[in-house]
């Protein structure tokens, strides 16, 4: 990475070019456009090259406190996916068999396609010593500009702001009205709004579930999920496409609070080229990706020509790059492209698009330091406090659930189907990661289970329009939330939380309409 200014320091950029069938349709690359990537890999160049000179360097940052980020970038079928994480199956549970293993990483015998999430994983628990050896991962995708869970079967979660990238009305603020004031001639002073910011801003998921990470099964069967989970399809140019954003961050509570952010963004694509023009869905999902990477290209122009002002907000993708693109944070862009004369034109655009990413500066500052003891200490008497409100707010009725207005028969109607609703949406999720891993004769009764999540899923929603059932109020899913998040915390710092109550996300409308799984 090239220091700037002492504090600033250009983002990162490498270049890969995937294998090209036809060697002899290979377009030439003038060599002052490659100029500005600090790493340029050839075909031939392995998984573990790419890792060691695109990310390793960022590795001791992160555990020195500094905020990182890793994104590819590129057309369709260039090799982000490959790149990223490897090839189809490449975490099934027989990868780690000997007849798949042909690489010793960090003390680990691996596959060598294995990409770069499942390395720097590995590197980071090999790091991280005795006292904190898990990491705490979430993941999500971007599937038509929404932002979904992919570890809780993708149930819609928010995006927020905070900050100075957030808008505060009067109505977001504190109104102080415990005493009248008076100006100095006895006239009367309205109530003032108290806005507090935090010292930091940007935008952040909130609710995401966090999955512990502690050594390479738990990082096989979270790798599984993602994969079983994250919406791809095929069409012309690639039979994996993936048709979603894929952002994964990590953490080591223990250690800092600082995260790691690896992002797998859906590639442009021309749809009378990929034949997604004859499907209404597929081209519906292209120009949602193609939207938002050009919402993206937008920002890094804004930021590579020095403009005050960067359009983060026009779409969830740059909202949550915002700190990574100009912000204080580690930053290293990952381009793939092919040499295929056919893809000349998406090539060059993914090159151009490198080139500027290389313009942009981010600033060099480190998450403050903490006492890690005194933490614990106060995120237990937050946990606290929020099962205290939880506990008043279900009292009270804000919780919401089932309606004791209604027969008792209705009631347990609507639990019963509640319950079979949970175990075909179980047993669908485990179909799907076993045709994926490439299990025989699932698809027969994937379709038994999809038709019956179908059948329970129109039933409870016809009977939640009856008002059996009621939503709880907005404060009490927030509440939720934070549990959540305060819950996944203390256990990446290694405490103990089985004396914790369990609690489920409350059960919605629009939770149920995604596909609710508890």
């Amino acid at each position: 990475m090239e220091k700037k200014n002492g504090h600033s320091f250009a983002i990162s950029t490498s270049l890969r070019f995937k294998p090209n069938d036809d060697s002899e349709n290979e377009i030439e690359i003038n060599k002052n456009l490659l100029s500005p990537f600090s790493s340029i890999l050839s075909p031939h160049h392995d998984q573990l090259k790419c890792y060691n000179d695109a990310c390793v360097g960022t590795v001791d940052q992160f555990r020195k406190g500094y905020n990182c980020t890793f994104f590819v970038y590129g057309q369709t079928g260039s090799g982000k996916t490959y790149t990223l994480f490897g090839p189809p199956n490449a975490f099934n549970g027989k990868s780690l068999e000997d007849e798949n293993v042909s690489e010793v990483f960090k003390g680990i015998s691996i596959p060598s396609t294995w990409g770069i999430f499942p390395r720097l994983v590995l590197h980071l628990l090999g790091q991280s010593g005795v006292n904190h050896s898990s990491v705490i991962a979430t993941a999500v995708e971007i599937y038509m500009d929404n932002c979904y869970d992919l570890m809780k079967d993708k149930q819609k979660i928010a995006v927020a702001g905070y900050g100075r990238s957030c808008k505060t009305s009067g109505r977001g603020g504190f109104i102080e009205t415990t005493q009248v004031r008076r100006d100095s001639t006895g006239k009367w002073i309205p109530p003032s709004t108290t806005v507090t910011r935090p010292k930091t801003e940007g935008y952040e998921m909130r609710g995401a579930k966090s999955v512990i990470i502690s050594d390479v099964r738990t990082l096989l069967n979270f790798m599984c999920i993602v994969e079983a989970t994250r919406t791809s399809k095929s069409h012309n140019l690639n039979e994996r496409s993936s048709r979603s954003h894929c952002v994964i961050t990590l953490s080591i509570p223990s250690l800092s609070p600082s995260k790691y952010m690896l992002v797998d963004l859906a590639g442009s694509e021309r749809i009378v080229k990929s034949g997604a023009i004859k499907d209404f869905t597929k081209a519906a999902e292209a120009r949602n990706i193609n939207t938002s990477l050009t919402s993206l290209g937008r920002c890094i122009s804004a930021l590579s020509s020095g403009n005050s002002f960067v359009p983060y907000r026009d779409s969830v993708l740059t909202m949550l790059l915002k700190q990574s693109l100009g912000g204080k944070c580690f930053t290293s862009v990952f381009i793939t492209g092919t040499r295929d004369e056919k893809m000349s034109s998406e090539t060059m655009a993914s090159i151009q698009f490198g080139m500027r990413c290389a313009r942009i500066t981010n600033q060099k500052q480190t998450t403050q330091k903490i006492n890690f003891k005194k933490m614990k200490e106060e995120l237990r008497a937050e946990l606290n406090d929020i099962d205290e409100d939880i506990s008043v707010m279900i009292k009270s009725g804000s919780a919401g659930g089932l309606n004791p207005d209604f027969p008792k028969s209705l009631q347990l109607s609507f639990m019963s189907n509640l319950k079979k609703y949970h175990a075909h949406n179980s047993a669908l999720q485990h179909c799907k990661q076993h045709i994926k891993a490439g299990k025989k004769h699932m698809e027969k009764p994937m379709k038994y289970e999809e038709s019956q999540v179908r059948n329970l899923q129109g039933i409870l929603l016809r009977s939640m329009t009856t008002g059996v059932w009621k939503d709880p109020c907005a404060a009490y899913i927030k509440k939720m939330q934070k549990r959540t998040d305060i819950v996944s915390s203390l256990k990446g710092m290694g405490e103990n939380v089985e004396s914790v109550p369990k609690m489920e996300m409350p059960l919605t409308f629009d939770n149920l309409l995604l596909g609710y799984n508890g």
